[in-house]
């Protein structure tokens, strides 16, 4: 049997989106010619797609054809093996199942609802902490950037900021440092590798007063800023119960997402978030219900 010659870098597979399947497997350097010519020669016979036929044959893994399919298509793919990412973020690595469909069809109801013509930024929090807010948002931020959309994930969670550990990203100056004043709004994007149209404003260096610094001014003009030079702009905020914060970021970005979770959160808190984003002007675009 053939050596299957395995890369380790996303560079080789990003430079072999076009051709036939055994081309770009060939350019990635994970089939050789003499591979593809037998997988070829048993496909003939069984009538198989080549995928499938050089699975059986055990020159290529499930995963390969996923990639293949993923570049032939340009849909982002990220390998689970070769990513800091982490698993709670499934959007970046898998492309069915339940959860994702339910992505795609929230990602498809905040496109009509609210990413329509103004494209203005969206705030995402809950009503009191838990994980599911900052994971949604990440989870959200790489579902639209699949599609194409050039997609800003800005951590406004300066009180439990997750998205750096979550995305992996290498610890850096970032929103704390912009409201500022220290930090260019450039110099605080960081891209997230494999995902070539998702890029990360993480929240930065701790600081003592975040409420006040996401009051400023600095943080309307980010928000402006933010809103021309990328599609969509996701926000990722504090506890809106908890804190002020998510009540002043509203008012910046003119809509909020409510993430709530099945048999945790009460009904009086998600009544008492609609009545504290009331005087805001921002509009509460829904309400999403994650799993216990």
């Amino acid at each position: 049997m053939a050596t299957v010659i395995r890369k380790d870098h996303e560079k080789d597979w990003a430079a072999s989106r076009a051709g036939t399947f055994g081309e770009i497997l060939l350019r990635a350097g994970i089939l050789s010619e003499a591979d593809i010519e037998r997988v070829l020669s048993v496909q003939k016979e069984s009538g198989r797609r080549f995928g499938e036929t050089a699975v059986s044959l055990g020159l290529i893994q499930e995963a390969d054809v996923r990639r293949v399919l993923a570049r032939q298509f340009d849909h982002a793919s990220v390998s689970p093996e070769h990513s800091s990412i982490v698993p709670s973020l499934f959007s970046a690595f898998t492309a069915t199942g339940p959860s994702i469909e339910a992505l795609r069809k929230l990602r498809a109801e905040l496109q009509l609802r609210h990413f329509n013509e103004e494209r203005k930024p969206l705030a995402i929090f809950s009503a009191r902490a838990t994980p599911d807010a900052g994971e949604l948002a990440a989870n959200l931020a790489i579902a639209f950037s699949l599609i194409g959309e050039r997609t800003l994930l800005v951590d406004a969670n300066l009180r439990a900021p997750r998205q750096r550990e979550l995305f992996g990203l290498p610890e850096r100056e970032g929103l704390s440092s912009l409201l500022a004043g220290r930090l260019p709004f450039a110099q605080a994007i960081t891209p997230v590798p494999g995902l070539p149209h998702l890029n990360v404003v993480c929240a930065g260096v701790s600081v003592p007063n975040p409420q006040e610094l996401l009051s400023r001014g600095t943080m309307t003009s980010l928000m402006d800023v933010a809103a021309v030079s990328f599609d969509i702009v996701i926000i990722d905020v504090a506890p809106a119960l908890e804190y002020s914060d998510a009540q002043m970021v509203a008012a910046r970005c003119g809509g909020a997402l409510l993430v709530t979770k099945r048999d945790h959160t009460r009904v009086a808190d998600i009544e008492a978030v609609k009545v504290l984003l009331a005087p805001t002007g921002a509009k509460l675009v829904g309400a999403v219900l994650t799993r216990a």
